[in-house]
Formats: structure tokens, C-alpha cells, sequence
């Protein structure tokens, strides 16, 4: 079984792992890790400097691209905007020719004169229209038509008397009434001298030659050119795939871009469709219009597919050229390196054997070497039983098995009999570095073990604890004299009631059960009896796991009498199942008897100031899992009073205690304090509300077999119990 103690036993030797053979003992442990991080990161950066440049070389090219597409952009937008403008003027010049109509004019006149203009280009309808927005005549169509464009907007914002207006006006697209063609409608108001309305001239422009004319100057692929209003109204766009009716340039441009007066500047991210592209804006002047043109993104980065390519091609080569000097370098210092560590191994490997010889020679200690299956004691050769059991069990199948699962250094306390002697042993093991001759895999590298002989300490602990449970056992002389009393009374009862019986002739039923009941009360003394030979006797070297219930259930027998005596309610709660703990019954009892005196003389004390006051003394029982580790909880709580804070930190130190000169040795719980920690288990004190709680935790261990559980786990029958 394990202990944490017998890491306490066994000295702090060398640790030969602590120095690997590789390095010198001035070489500081962190170079090797140091070295391969420094390779690696030379490594990395000769793949991330080429690519990083390679990335600001490719940004630094498509910003380049994209400052050459705008500009050309640029230039084609002022093209345009001045074709736009002298398209402008001339229908202007136009219109401005209907001003001399005169004012008594009929509507033939009007006709004649419409179907004689001569048109401008692209210019397909031209309107005459009344103050009221009914339509005089249009070269399309003769007087006495009939229809009425006053709920036009480019009609209504003539409609007034106002004597400044006497520009022209610019629609968004509309689609004619009396051409049926989608058209941009260019107005004026021919006013009198006094400002008054005389009529509406109204020339039609037929959108689809500016779509055919700026469909000649697209840029390829997705391009994009528009003719958008100050008004955020879309008048013409190419590619012509979607409706130009409604179209607002908001979904086109920035915002900024189509406020009137807006400076002309590049547009970048012109999507409207989901396409990437980069162009220029360029506003009118004279007119409430600004040119769009943009180009393709997707055309760009295909422009620059070979310039990319090129460049990534550069950076792998200079990233391969450079991690190859860097592998160059590595290998050749590696190289370098391992010339000088044979040197250093075989320096490390004659201080590991003096380190060892030095530690064999410590009276009580004995080092194996291990490798292959084999043990060879280092130091002088020693005879005896001891030292051969030592390199059995070292040799055996199931000791290497250990060693292969786990690598870790590990402390162990190990038992060992022969010849009728039995010896408790600390062992230590540890791994030798897995980097010399033969040293290649962790699993299969050698090992040392150090181990000390323990067994002359631990007869001395169970000395203590053995005077500790006999100290225990003369407290317990009253209350098992009261116990054994109780049975023999019921027995002399009995036995006179079937006497009685027989001379009376009664039923055998009668005799029979006044028999029973003599036997059941025999049983219960000679329980009683062997119970207190168990606590009595000597530990044994051996450790044979027990049950905690079956623990609580003996206390309760031994003690429970005594407590009740002393008008104390004595309780046991819970339960932990079939669980069982790597620690003596009679040790664990003893530790459990310990803690209950303590807190019946807790109370005890406490009544000399309160004489009627109800001591209670509560022992639970209960599982808990702590990472993974399966636990028994055995706790024993008294209200009598607790510990004052000052000492509580003291309380498990040897010969220390609270009670009055001659009435304690302070060896209780310090020698319980040791039992469960021996144990691998803990013991601890806590202040509760009125009194104290000892809690007692002990590692589960694989169950024992369902006859052997079966009998742990049985109680004594109700007439047995002495614990009420």
C-alpha cells in the first residue's frame, strides 16, 4: 500500500533523472527547449519575411492598378460630362427658339411649326403644352388630341407665374404618352413680359442613345457608366439590365456623391449588383448632373494574375532557399553538439555512479540498478533475507510491468515476508534519462530504486499505538462491566422463567423460547468479549481493508453502554454501502473511540458549569468522489462547546491537550492523526455551531467478494445492540 508518510522515511538522495547525460551540469536545462524554439522560429520566419513581403508587393501593385483605373475613369467621366453638356445646350438652343411664337397663335400655327423644326439628334417628340397642361400639338400628333400632361411632374413645376423661371428643366425617365418610348423630357416656360404662363415647350430625348453611345465606352467586363441627377434619380446606365425607372443612385453610390454641388472624387465599392468596382464621379458644372464611370475589380486582379503569380513564385523560392541554409545551419551545430555531449554523457554517467555508490553506503539503505529484468545492487554486496527479497520483488513480472506503465518517479511502501519475519519497506524509483546507449524509449529505460528497511519505525509507531488503544481500553473497564451485567440479568431471568415453567407444566413453546432467548444473550457477551480481545491485540505488519460501517458498529458495541451512562445520546447515521478502506478494523475503531471519549469529556466539562445540559454525540457515515477518487466520510460531531480558535491549529501535535494536569497524555489524537494518514486518508478538525467536527476521509478500495461483503456488512441482531 502507498503511504505519504514513507516519503518522510526515506532520505532525499540525488535525483540521477535531475541531469540529463546530454548535458553538461553548467549547460542550463532550458537550452535544448531553447535551441529547437529558436530553430523553429527561423524557420517560420523564413516563410512568413518572403510572404509578407510578397503581400505588401501585391497590395502596393493592385493600389497602383486601382489609382490607374480610376484615373482613366476620370478622364472618361470628363468626356463624357462635356458630351452631356453640349447635348444639353443644343436642345436649349432649341426650345429657346419657340420663345418668338406668338402669343394669339393658333393651334394649327403651333402644328406647323412644330412639324418644321428641325430636331436635334436624339431628340424624338417636340411638345407644345397650354398654361392648364393640356397638350396643343406635338409634331407627333395633330390639335384637338385631347390629352392633358398637367400631372407631369416636368409640366407642373411650370405651372406658375413666377418670372424667374425661364430655365430649362431636365425629367427623370419617363416613358411617353404620345410616343410610347422611355425618354428624358427637357422643358421650358414661355412666359409674357409681365411673367405670365403662356404655354409649356417640351422636347422628348430618347434615353437609349445616351445607353448606345456610352455602351461604345464601356469599360470591359462589368464596367459600369451612369447618368444620375442631383436628385439621386438614375437618368441612364450601362450595362442596361435592369430598369432605369426608379432606380435611385443611392444603390449605385456613396451618398455623398449625388449631393448637388458635391465634389468630383474616386468611388470605390460601386455595387449595387454584388460586383467590386473602382471609377470616378464627375459633376456638372452648368447642368444638375454627374457622370459615374467605374470598372471592374474582378478585370483588375485578372489583369494582375501573371504580376501575382510572379511574385508568389519569387517568395517560395527565397522561402525554400532560406529554410534550406537554415536546416544547413541546425544540422551542422547539431552535429557539432553531439561530438561534444559523448564527452559530457560519459562524465554525467560516472557522477551518476558515484552518486549512487555514496547513497548505498547510508546504513539501512539499499540501490538496485534496473534494466532489461535484471537488479544488480550497486555498493557493497550485502547477505541476508531482506536484501534478497528486495531484488525478487524487483525482478518480478508484476514489479517491471510497473515500471513500463509508468515513467513518473514514484514512492511506494512495499511489505515483505519469509522465514517468519516481516519487514515493511519504502521504496523510491526512478527513471534513468532514455538518451544514452540503449536509452531510447521512456518505458524501456532503466530505473534505479532506492530502498530503506521501515520496519523497526513502523514496530514502534504500533507500539505507540498499541499503548494508545491500551490507555483507550482502561476507560472502556466500567462501561464493559455494565454491558456484560446486562445479558447475565436477562439470562438469570430467563432461566428462572423456565423453571417456573416446567414446574408449572407449561407448553415446551414456553421453555423453548426462554432458552433462546439465553442463548441469543450468550452470543452477545461472547461478541462483546472477542470484540475487546480484537482492540486489545498487537497490529500485524499486513493490512487487510475493512469495512467502515462494521468500524462504527464496534464503537457503538464498546462504547455505547458507557455513553449512555453518562446521559449523553450517542447516534449513528447514514451508510457507505459496501465501500471498504485499506485500513485495520481495530485501527480505524481505535481512531473512531478516540474521538467519541474526547467529546463526551468535552461535555462532560462543559456540564461542570451548565449540570443539566443534553450532551449529543453524532457519528455519520456517507461517500463522496473527489476527482475521480472515491472516498469514505466518517464524521463525529459533539456540542460540547467546540475548540477555542487559539489551539484548534495544534490539536493533532504530540503530548499536546486542553484537559486538566493528569487527566490526558495528549497522545489521542495525534496517534489518530498518524493512523489515517498512514492510510492515505485525512483527518481534520473544524468549529462548528456548539462543538466540534472531526471528519475522517479514507480512500476507497476494490470491493471485496459478495461472502466476505455479506458478513462485513451484517449487524447484530436489535438484542445485541448496546447502542440503545
Amino acid at each position: 500500500m502507498t503511504s505519504d508518510s514513507s516519503a518522510q522515511a526515506v532520505p532525499n538522495p540525488p535525483d540521477p533523472s535531475a541531469v540529463p547525460a546530454n548535458m553538461s551540469p553548467a549547460t542550463p536545462l532550458w537550452k535544448g527547449a531553447s535551441y529547437r524554439l529558436l530553430l523553429v522560429f527561423v524557420l517560420v520566419l523564413a516563410f512568413v519575411l518572403p510572404a509578407s513581403v510578397a503581400l505588401i508587393a501585391i497590395k502596393l501593385h493592385t493600389a497602383h492598378e486601382e489609382e490607374v483605373a480610376i484615373s482613366a475613369s476620370r478622364k472618361l467621366a470628363v468626356a463624357l460630362t462635356s458630351h452631356l453638356e453640349r447635348t444639353v445646350e443644343s436642345i436649349d438652343s432649341f426650345l429657346d427658339g419657340f420663345a418668338n411664337l406668338p402669343d394669339a397663335a393658333s393651334p394649327d400655327e403651333i402644328y406647323s411649326r412644330l412639324l418644321t423644326a428641325r430636331l436635334p439628334a436624339s431628340v424624338i417628340q417636340v411638345t407644345y403644352v397650354d398654361p392648364t397642361g393640356a397638350v396643343v400639338a406635338s409634331n407627333l400628333l395633330p390639335p384637338g388630341s385631347g390629352v392633358t400632361l398637367a400631372d407631369r411632374e416636368h409640366i407642373r413645376v411650370h405651372m406658375n407665374d413666377d418670372p424667374t423661371d425661364t430655365g430649362i428643366f431636365i425629367s427623370k425617365p419617363v416613358k411617353g404618352r404620345i410616343s410610347g418610348a422611355w425618354s428624358l423630357q427637357f422643358t421650358r416656360a414661355l412666359r409674357a413680359d409681365d411673367g405670365k404662363l403662356r404655354g409649356i415647350i417640351a422636347a422628348s430625348y430618347q434615353i437609349s442613345d445616351f445607353i448606345e453611345f456610352y455602351e461604345k465606352l464601356l469599360p470591359k467586363g462589368d464596367g459600369l457608366i451612369a447618368l444620375v441627377g442631383f436628385d439621386g434619380v438614375v437618368r441612364a446606365i450601362v450595362p442596361a439590365n435592369r430598369q432605369v425607372d426608379g432606380l435611385q443612385a443611392a444603390n449605385l453610390l456613396p451618398e455623398e456623391a449625388i449631393k448637388a454641388g458635391a465634389a468630383n472624387g474616386a468611388d470605390v465599392g460601386l455595387a449595387w449588383d454584388d460586383q467590386g468596382r473602382v471609377g470616378y464621379s464627375m459633376h456638372s458644372n452648368r447642368f444638375p448632373f454627374f457622370v459615374a464611370v467605374a470598372v471592374d475589380r474582378a478585370e483588375i486582379d485578372s489583369d494582375n494574375h501573371d504580376f501575382h503569380v510572379a511574385i508568389w513564385g519569387i517568395a517560395g523560392g527565397l522561402s525554400l532557399t532560406l529554410a534550406a541554409l537554415t536546416l544547413f545551419g541546425a544540422r551542422h551545430a547539431r552535429l557539432e553538439r553531439t561530438y561534444r555531449e559523448r564527452e559530457l554523457r560519459a562524465q554525467a554517467q560516472e557522477r551518476e555512479a558515484q552518486v549512487l555508490q555514496a547513497i548505498s553506503r547510508v546504513p539501512g539503505i539499499h540501490v538496485l540498478h534496473v534494466e532489461n529484468g535484471r537488479a544488480v545492487r550497486i555498493g557493497e554486496a550485502a547477505d541476508g533475507l531482506l536484501p534478497r527479497l528486495i531484488a525478487e520483488r524487483v525482478e518480478s513480472p508484476e514489479f517491471l510491468a510497473r515500471l513500463q506503465e509508468d515513467a513518473a518517479p514514484s514512492v511506494a511502501i512495499e511489505y515483505f515476508s519469509g522465514d517468519g519475519e516481516e519487514f515493511e519497506v519504502g521504496m523510491v524509483i526512478t527513471r534513468l534519462p532514455p538518451n544514452g546507449p540503449g536509452r531510447t524509449d521512456p518505458a524501456t529505460a532503466p530505473a534505479v530504486v532506492f530502498a530503506l528497511d521501515e520496519t523497526a519505525k513502523r514496530l514502534k509507531e504500533n507500539k505507540l499505538y498499541q499503548m494508545s488503544k491500551m490507555a483507550a481500553l482502561g476507560e472502556l473497564v466500567t462501561g464493559l462491566a455494565h454491558e456484560i451485567n446486562q445479558p447475565l440479568g436477562v439470562i438469570r431471568l430467563a432461566a428462572s422463567n423456565a423453571i417456573t415453567g416446567l414446574r408449572k407444566g407449561l407448553p415446551a413453546e414456553h421453555t423453548s423460547e426462554k432458552l433462546a432467548r439465553i442463548v441469543r444473550q450468550v452470543e452477545r457477551m461472547k461478541a462483546i468479549i472477542d470484540h475487546m480481545r480484537i482492540f486489545g491485540r498487537k497490529d500485524a505488519l499486513t493490512i487487510d481493508p475493512s469495512s467502515a460501517e462494521t468500524a462504527v458498529e464496534g464503537t457503538l458495541q464498546v462504547l455505547g453502554t458507557e455513553i449512555r451512562l453518562d446521559g449523553i445520546e450517542l447516534t449513528a447515521t447514514g451508510s457507505a454501502g459496501t465501500a471498504r478502506v485499506p485500513c485495520r478494523q481495530e485501527q480505524l475503531e481505535q481512531v473512531l473511540i478516540n474521538l467519541v471519549l474526547n467529546a463526551r469529556d468535552a461535555i462532560r466539562a462543559r456540564r461542570r458549569h451548565e449540570p443539566d445540559f443534553a450532551g449529543r454525540i453524532a457519528i455519520a457515515i456517507g461517500r463522496r468522489v473527489t476527482e475521480g477518487q472515491g472516498f469514505v466520510v466518517v464524521t463525529v460531531r459533539d456540542n460540547g462547546g467546540g475548540i477555542p480558535p487559539a489551539v484548534i491549529g495544534k490539536i493533532f501535535q504530540p503530548f499536546f491537550t486542553t484537559k486538566p494536569s493528569g487527566q490526558g497524555t495528549g497522545l489521542g489524537l495525534s496517534v489518530s492523526f498518524g493512523i489515517i494518514r498512514d492510510y492515505g486518508g485525512t483527518l481534520t478538525v473544524a468549529d462548528v455551531e456548539g462543538g466540534a467536527l472531526f471528519t475522517i476521509a479514507l480512500p476507497e478500495v476494490p470491493a471485496a467478494p459478495a461472502n466476505d461483503a455479506a458478513i462485513a456488512g451484517t449487524r447484530s441482531e436489535p438484542e445485541a445492540s448496546s447502542a440503545g
